[in-house]
């Protein structure tokens, strides 16, 4: 199955972490970032010199783009995980990428996606 790579990864990647970019190089050549993992990690940015760096590390990916689908998957997960396991909006259009795109999610915070059903999840060991 493909990957689809969390921002709490990407962001070791950017940091220069070289067991995160191990890791990542290691997976098959088919992974990919959500639209909304690009918008979390510009967010983080600190100045416009983060800003240009990040763009030039997410241009580097291909990046799956937020359609109907996985707007309406979406829309639904939060209805059953937002009280009970506190899924937030970006955690929700993630999984709901992953879950559509039939791509294993790749990322450190288990606890995030752990209980959404029908997701395959990747927890790196470095």
């Amino acid at each position: 199955m493909p990957f689809l790579i969390d921002t709490d990864v990407l962001v070791d990647v950017s940091r220069n972490n070289q067991a995160a970019i191990a890791y990542v190089d290691q997976l098959s050549n088919d992974w990919s970032l959500s639209a909304m993992t690009a918008l979390e990690l510009i967010s983080g940015a600190k100045n416009q010199r983060d800003v240009e760096l990040i763009n030039r590390l997410i241009e580097v990916y291909d990046t799956i783009p937020v359609n109907e689908a996985i707007g309406r998957h979406a829309y639904d997960l939060p209805k059953v995980y937002a009280k009970s396991s506190g899924l937030r909006t970006f955690d929700a259009l993630i999984a709901a990428t992953a879950i559509e795109e039939q791509r294993t999610l790749v990322t450190k915070n288990r606890k995030h996606f752990a209980m959404i059903h029908g997701l395959a999840i990747d927890v790196p060991k470095y």
